[in-house]
């Protein structure tokens, strides 16, 4: 079984790169483009690793990592 990724980044060009290359070496990527939706495919995909930007919309990384 494939280990999952969760990439945030709200930078789409950034963030379409880091999926293509985990994918690329066998993980199961998500992704999200802002804090909530993270907070959202955390909790539905329980990834192993959380990539995370620290400047996002909507909630900041820092809360989405306090939250986590």
């Amino acid at each position: 079984m494939a280990r999952t990724i969760l990439v945030v980044d709200d930078e789409p060009t950034l963030r379409e790169t880091l999926v293509d290359a985990l994918e690329a070496d066998g993980f199961r990527v998500v992704s999200a483009a802002d804090g909530r939706e993270a907070l959202l495919r955390f909790r539905a995909d329980r990834p192993d690793l959380v990539l995370l930007d620290l400047m996002l919309p909507e909630l900041s990384g820092i809360e989405v990592c306090r939250i986590i």
